[in-house]
């Protein structure tokens, strides 16, 4: 048998539910972004969907997020 763990807290903790708010909005943006948008970077222009645009924005963020570890606590 499983506990709980201590304080009552479980599977709903804020920064939980603030990923879950925050994965719904991107998802309605990204739904709601279907034309073509183009990038021009340094003479390079490349047209896709607005809503592929924004995912690999939204990935190349997540992997920035992951490997700076802003809001941890320093182990001593």
């Amino acid at each position: 048998m499983t506990q709980k763990p201590a304080g009552g807290a479980g599977f709903f903790t804020t920064s939980r539910v603030l990923a879950i708010i925050l994965a719904i909005i991107a998802l309605v943006f990204i739904f709601s972004n279907t034309q073509m948008a183009t990038l021009n970077l340094i003479g390079i222009k490349i047209t896709m969907p607005g809503w592929l645009w924004f995912f690999g924005l939204l990935v190349v963020g997540f992997v920035i997020g992951s490997m700076t570890p802003w809001f941890q606590s320093k182990k001593k």
